[in-house]
């Protein structure tokens, strides 16, 4: 295997899995507020806190993570592999 082809089984092998998560993760919120609305307006104990704030910022933090693992994951792996084919 050369090593463009290489490059591209790899990105397909790391942002495949990564987009997958951010889109499973924002549909099931999308599908969640059209059909169970009254399931994001639940009260967190005593506080005016619901749950639809919580799964929306849970939404927030993950995409964070996941571009902070998809960075250190591409400077790491795909990087090198590029300046080894432009070399």
């Amino acid at each position: 295997m050369n090593d463009f082809a290489l490059l591209i089984s790899l990105k397909k092998k790391i942002v495949l899995p990564l987009l997958i998560i951010i889109i499973g993760s924002y549909f099931s919120f999308i599908l969640c507020i059209a059909y169970y609305p009254e399931l994001l307006t639940i009260q967190i104990s005593d506080s005016t806190i619901s749950f639809g704030i919580v799964f929306g910022f849970y939404l927030i933090i993950l995409i964070f993570f996941i571009t902070v693992l998809y960075v250190h994951l591409s400077n790491k792996y795909i990087e090198p592999l590029i300046k080894k084919i432009k070399s």
